[in-house]
């Protein structure tokens, strides 16, 4: 299935999404393999599969995504980066993930790999240099391939969908002009960064309306209820968490914890939907409980929209009733 007519409404409701990585371990497969039983039984749009900067995982990115084709009805998405490896490198990548059966993929540059140090970021000599360059040049190797077939796509081959990365806290309007880029290379849909507030998405949905994008902005979710995994994302990303959630789960109690970590997240998912968006994407850090906690609040908004109230008519509120 392709994804792109789906997050841009066809479905006639807002769209549920998962984000998952790959074992690293012959073991964590094996765990994986039990756990997407249930992640998946919620019926999801579409699930994504991370891959590592350079192609540190190479491997099993493609065995999780053929794992989850070959064995499920749901749509995956493939992450494919660019940092680090040539334009022959990323083809040969993405024909392989098109020859499993990947027609929807999330173009990124990517991150160095780790330990290549923290300056300025140099592509490789014969590379693909950004997120936009990634996304013609896998258009141009998806024609290509197709040439080689015949020049036509199977009947139960469905057309490639390209999505890109989009980050909300932009002050300065770079990553709009970045965005307006890929989105006019051929990009269909946004996946937006982790956020935690619903009035900062609308703020930069409008900005982005402004500048010209009119594709699809998907907002992401953090779904845990550990304190040192949040930390860490804002440490990665620049974005923190509200100091209110991390205050409500400084406990030893992981029930009060989880249950914190719904309420403010199933409150904020809420408010993002009430403020139009197209769905929600969920980073899932392959946590089956975090996840099936959040859709018990959210499900009935998910499925039937017209539940949502208007923003104007709710306060945007975090755990504790800080506002936020």
């Amino acid at each position: 299935m392709t994804l792109a007519p789906l997050v841009a409404g066809a479905a006639g409701r807002p769209t549920l999404s998962f984000e998952l990585f790959p074992p690293r371990s012959p073991d964590g497969r094996d765990a994986l393999w039990r756990r997407l039983s249930d992640l998946l039984a919620t019926q999801p749009d579409f699930v994504s599969v991370t891959f590592g900067a350079a192609g540190a995982t190479r491997g099993p990115s493609r065995d999780l995504l053929a794992h989850v084709l070959s064995s499920t009805a749901v749509p995956a998405m493939a992450h494919l980066t660019c940092v680090g490896s040539s334009r022959r490198e990323v083809v040969d990548l993405a024909c392989e993930f098109f020859d499993a059966g990947v027609r929807n993929v999330l173009a990124l540059r990517g991150d160095p790999p780790a330990g290549a140090g923290t300056g300025e970021f140099r592509p490789h000599p014969d590379g693909v240099p950004t997120a936009r360059d990634l996304v013609e040049l896998l258009q141009v190797a998806d024609r290509r391939r197709l040439a080689l077939r015949g020049g036509r796509l199977p009947v139960d081959v469905p057309p490639l969908s390209l999505a890109v990365a989009a980050f909300p806290r932009d002050r300065d309007g770079h990553e709009l002009a970045v965005l307006r880029a890929k989105q006019d290379a051929g990009a269909q849909f946004a996946v937006c960064q982790v956020g935690w507030s619903a009035r900062e998405y609308a703020t930069f949905v409008e900005r982005a309306r402004a500048a010209g994008v009119t594709i699809p902005l998907l907002p992401g979710l953090a779904v845990t209820h550990e304190v040192r995994r949040l930390e860490r994302i804002g440490e990665l990303t620049g974005v923190p968490a509200p100091r209110a959630l991390l205050a409500a789960l400084e406990t030893d109690d992981v029930r009060v914890r989880r249950r914190a970590a719904t309420a403010f997240t199933s409150g904020l998912a809420r408010d993002l939907l009430a403020a139009g968006a197209p769905g929600l994407h969920l980073y899932t850090f392959n946590a089956v409980e975090p996840v099936l906690d959040l859709l018990d609040h959210l499900l009935d908004h998910l499925r039937n929209p017209t539940n949502l109230p208007r923003p104007a008519e709710r306060r945007v509120r975090a755990v504790g009733g800080a506002p936020r």
